[in-house]
């Protein structure tokens, strides 16, 4: 199931606005749409708003759905018993499967406050009564494996380091509680990432004492997955190890063991997120036993570059969506290097109108080709001279005005205070020099007279 349209009635900055989502153009990479804009225009707010409604969009048998305003036999509308939002708001999310029909999905609650655990679905078909409407989803997701799922990360978490970690099963362990909160918290029945890899150790290192080859890479899937994601983004081996004198589990680092504490903060994070969705995606019953590159599956992402370093930056989402191919993407970035990191993305630039309301522009489509100077340019309203510093800019402002007056023959001109600035600047940097001796030769060119420096 893709997502495929969202509308926002008075939620936050959003009056009325509808945002569609095409599909993507290359089929063996994932759909990735890209959230950018200042401060306060919404980003957060919409990946909020898909987010509370995605826990719920599991399609059950498609003949017991009601038959909507006649539009298909199969479109059927999900309506949360949640407190309203003041003033009606609404967002109303249309989804599609992969046999492109058309489900919608109407949330009137708080945006943002996924409730917890396996939820009951209504079917609003007004024959039936409300008991007949609902239905049990945990019941259906146990019995009959998944086939579609979300989840929702922040880049504003790390993995924590943990001592005298509890090596047994957590029979109640539902690996879908919480996972549309951006920033998790574990209650007493999760795992913590720390916990999943010291239990899926023991169990590897049982396995393999007893000879049993086949739980040996059972056991082994969710970390070795979890290590070449990683190895692929940072391009240095990467382990993890537990320690019997005091139960933990460190990270081996180029042969060297840290605790979690240690790490880099961009490697804390990724760790931290990238290893809680594979941690709750190896617990899922899937249908058919599918792997975990080959799921379906929706993946919200809030600000992940937080804490990278570029060259990271300019590496994760390749990877993500080299490896989830059938996933579909939202994040939200204020980084350059995401956003010309991939090709095929759909780029959504978000900006405030002059009532304060926020409108989404035509959606753009990503290209590795698109130099970082362009991209600032053009999806973040970043001036050429502007990607200095402001003294220099400034400097620059002034440059430019003298230049102005030249051109028009201005009685204010000063051709020695156009020179004196031009040589100032000119010492800069050598793309600085570069940039005023084009301008002074073009000046040369209009006006018949010399102004080389």
């Amino acid at each position: 199931m893709k997502i495929r349209s969202l509308t926002l009635k008075n939620i936050g900055v959003f009056e009325d606005e509808t945002i569609s989502f095409p599909e993507k153009q290359d089929k063996d990479m994932a759909e990735i749409h890209i959230l950018t804009g200042q401060n306060g225009t919404g980003k957060t707010t919409i990946l909020q708003a898909l987010a509370s409604g995605m826990l719920y969009t599991e399609p059950f048998n498609s003949d017991i759905w009601y038959n909507q305003d006649g539009l298909s036999k199969n479109n059927f509308e999900y309506i949360f018993f949640k407190k309203l939002l003041p003033y009606k708001s609404t967002a109303t999310i249309k989804c599609a499967d992969i046999n492109g029909e058309i489900f919608i999905i109407k949330t009137d609650r708080n945006i943002g406050k996924s409730n917890h655990g396996f939820p009951s679905i209504y079917q609003s078909n007004p024959e039936k009564t409300l008991e007949e409407n609902k239905i049990l989803y945990s019941e259906y997701r146990q019995s009959n494996g998944l086939t579609f799922t979300a989840f929702a990360y922040s880049g504003y978490r790390f993995i924590e380091h943990q001592e005298n970690i509890s090596i047994k099963e957590k029979e109640n362990y539902n690996p879908l509680e919480n996972a549309l909160e951006f920033n998790k918290k574990n209650n007493a029945n999760d795992y913590s990432l720390n916990e999943w890899l010291a239990n899926k150790m023991a169990q590897r290192n049982s396995a393999f004492f007893e000879g049993n080859t086949t739980e040996v890479e059972k056991y082994s899937r969710g970390i070795e997955t979890l290590k070449q994601i990683i190895e692929q983004i940072i391009e240095i081996p990467i382990d993890f190890k537990f320690k019997n004198e005091k139960l933990k589990v460190v990270a081996v680092k180029q042969g060297q063991e840290l605790d979690f504490d240690l790490l880099p903060d961009g490697l804390r994070s990724i760790i931290s997120w990238l290893g809680d969705l594979i941690m709750r995606m190896d617990a899922l019953k899937w249908k058919d036993d599918l792997p975990i590159f080959e799921r379906e599956f929706i993946l919200f992402l809030d600000e992940i570059e937080v804490h990278l370093h570029p060259s990271w930056q300019r590496k994760i989402l390749p990877v993500v969506q080299k490896l989830f191919k059938n996933a579909q993407i939202f994040i939200t970035t204020h980084s350059p290097f995401i956003v010309n990191s991939v090709d095929g993305a759909y780029i959504y630039e978000l900006k405030l109108d002059a009532d304060g309301h926020c409108k989404s522009e035509k959606p753009t489509i990503s290209s590795t080709s698109m130099p970082i100077d362009e991209v600032l340019n053009e999806i973040y309203d970043i001036e050429p001279t502007q990607m200095y510093g402001q003294t220099v800019e400034h400097e620059i402002e002034d440059f430019q005005t003298e230049l102005e007056k030249a051109y028009k023959k201005d009685k204010d001109f000063d051709k020695k205070e156009l020179l004196n600035r031009a040589r100032k600047l000119a010492l800069k940097s050598p793309d600085l020099r570069n940039n005023v001796q084009f301008e002074l030769r073009q000046l040369s060119k209009n006006l018949a007279e010399d102004f080389t420096i």
